[in-house]
């Protein structure tokens, strides 16, 4: 439980010192690159990039349709108050899964600006963000990994039912020892 807390700090301190280099960030610091978001053009910003952003909006609402739980409005919400309702184990176990999503959204964002990626789907960021959760729930008890585990499997069922739905097809592969799920329309 202490790796988890740890965890929920550190994310916390980060977004909320505004040293997390969204491109805004970059620009006050002399960037001289473009500040529009790789995803879907808008100013790139803390706020936008991981809850405004149409990318973010969709990976969250995925979150919503499978655990009926509201998506944070922003980091000031996802840390005070979003989950209080919950008991604390729960609660914990949800932040480090959004904390997970945040992470698979700023990582795919990376590997666009810095390595030239192709844009990454909401199911390719949902399946990053999959991974990691299922990779920080080796840091719990191993009585608490089973609910991480299943939690994982609804989200990606979810997402894929979702994108199968509204006439996507997709494809399972392994890319950079990652399981993701591929898509095209």
């Amino acid at each position: 439980m202490m790796s988890l807390l740890l965890a929920h700090y550190t994310t916390w301190n980060l977004f909320q010192k505004g040293v997390v280099l969204t491109k805004d960030n970059l620009a006050s610091r002399q960037w001289k690159g473009s500040i529009k978001c790789c995803f879907c053009n808008f100013d790139e910003a803390i706020q936008h990039l991981f809850f405004d952003c149409q990318l973010a909006r969709i990976i969250w609402r995925i979150v919503h349709v499978s655990f009926n739980i509201t998506p944070p409005m922003n980091i000031l919400h996802m840390f005070n108050g979003w989950l209080i309702e919950l008991n604390k184990k729960l609660m914990y176990k949800i932040l480090v899964g959004a904390s997970a999503v945040c992470w698979a959204i700023w990582l795919s964002r990376n590997d666009m600006v810095f390595n030239n990626s192709r844009a990454a789907t909401p199911l390719q960021v949902i399946f990053r963000g999959t991974h990691w959760i299922r990779f920080w729930a080796l840091l719990q008890k191993e009585n608490g990994r089973p609910q991480v585990t299943l939690g994982c499997r609804v989200l990606e069922t979810t997402a894929m039912e979702f994108f199968a739905s509204n006439g996507w097809s997709f494809s399972y592969r392994i890319s950079n020892g990652q399981f993701c799920a591929c898509f095209s329309n």
